[in-house]
């Protein structure tokens, strides 16, 4: 009978032993994490705040948001509003924008001859919620990104999009942003992130983009958990800073699956399913700039399903080299956390005694190895997805419960004013 191994969706990394953490405690911890994020974006969110309806209010959306007040819901109902191909959508106040139905409530945008106005929307307040709409044929659908006395628009949420057909899909470009439940599908590249920090994208079905579905670097703190990643020219695209923890998503049906490239370290990528794709993970060789060695270090591939690919990994030199005489080189990469592996559907060891580890390791080239190579599929149905079902009415029951919790105080506070100015008498 056919047994499979388990890997504990906690057990993250520490290098060279295993943690004991059980899953429950990291579905735990992604719940508590999601309500800390929220409420720390809307403690200050003033329980007067209004909603704004377009077309009803005003006729377009760039009108509403202007008229907005700060805490205050932009709703937009079902219907074409097309993007002024000399005018990017600017978000600058904190509030919602929140559209009637994702299918329905679409955004569509025109190719411009100024680059500054190449974006459809751009967020450039703090706590800003995009939501509910369909955003296509746009150079970029979404920047998080803020200029001159802007204020810095950390703490955003874009959830529940549909993102098609754009050059770029989303490009977050500032601190703390949260991408979740989104279908980023038919873009040149989905996802690009660049000098960004403490990312979280998850719950996303990234589909058919042409050059990448997630492409990351000069970014640090990233997390890439629960999506799905298929048929795209690559997968997810790692270049430096790091950390990043890539982790519980399926990775399939695309050119290659994961990259490393110039300079990522501190890469933790477990638990996912890397499979059918033309290769599974692809070592970009770069050039190390003569006697300084600049590749990433730091990184550890352990815990994955490497099922059908054409080639499980593989080495391909970038285009760009500035000086044919530097020495070249890729990241480095360690292909089990000391006790366990990951699963290659070409393994051939034997396991001589029984603990269900290969006795010899998996040889991926002279400078490559997984010495502990599980002879059994792993079961990464183990790591929680997020899912996207909840993560809107969890967003709106938060909301809720702390507008009610703030209007309550802010009664409490004029009942205290009272008294003490009746005392005072």
């Amino acid at each position: 009978m056919t047994k499979t191994l388990f890997i504990s969706s906690a057990e993250y990394l520490i290098f060279g032993s295993k943690m004991k953490r059980h899953t429950s405690q990291l579905a735990v911890f992604l719940v508590l994490s999601l309500f800390l994020f929220v409420f720390s974006c809307v403690v200050t969110v003033n329980a007067d705040a209004a909603t704004i309806v377009v077309p009803d209010d005003f006729s377009t959306i760039q009108e509403a948001v202007e008229s907005a007040n700060e805490w205050d819901t932009v709703f937009v109902k079902n219907g074409v509003y097309t993007v002024d191909d000399n005018t990017t959508l600017t978000i600058d106040k904190t509030l919602s924008l929140v559209g009637e139905d994702p299918e329905n409530t679409v955004i569509l945008g025109a190719f411009s001859l100024y680059p500054e106005n190449d974006v459809a929307i751009r967020v450039a307040a703090p706590n800003v919620t995009l939501s509910g709409f369909t955003i296509k044929d746009c150079p970029v659908a979404i920047a998080i990104a803020n200029y001159y006395a802007e204020p810095y628009p950390s703490g955003c949420r874009i959830v529940g999009n549909n993102i098609v057909n754009n050059s770029e899909g989303i490009r977050p470009q500032r601190n703390d942003v949260f991408i979740s439940g989104n279908n980023i599908t038919g873009n040149k590249a989905g996802i690009t992130g660049s000098s960004t920090e403490n990312v979280f994208i998850t719950g996303n079905n990234i589909n058919y983009n042409q050059y990448y579905g997630i492409n990351i670097g000069m970014s640090r703190n990233v997390t890439i958990c629960g999506n799905n990643i298929s048929g795209n020219g690559g997968g997810i695209n790692l270049i430096y800073y790091g950390p990043y923890d890539v982790y519980g998503n399926n990775i399939t049906h695309n050119d290659w699956g994961i990259q490393f490239a110039e300079g990522c370290q501190n890469a933790i990528v477990y638990g996912n399913n890397i499979s059918q794709n033309g290769v599974g993970v692809m070592l970009l060789i770069f050039p190390n700039g003569g006697d300084v060695a600049v590749s990433g270090v730091g990184n550890t591939v352990f815990g994955n399903l490497f099922i059908g690919n054409s080639e499980q990994v593989s080495q391909e030199e970038t285009n760009f080299i500035l000086n044919r005489s530097w020495s070249m080189g890729t990241d480095i990469v360690l292909w089990d956390n000391g006790t366990l592996g990951n699963y290659w559907d070409n393994y051939a060891g034997q396991d001589e005694n029984g603990d269900e580890i290969g006795d010899t390791p998996y040889i991926i080239d002279e400078n490559n190895q997984d010495n502990y190579p599980p002879m059994k599929p792993l079961d990464v149905s183990k790591i929680p997805e997020f899912p996207t079902w909840l993560i809107l009415p969890l967003l709106a029951t938060m909301l809720s419960v702390i507008l009610v919790y703030r209007k309550k105080l802010k009664s409490s506070g004029r009942e205290q004013r009272k008294l003490l100015i009746f005392l005072q008498r």
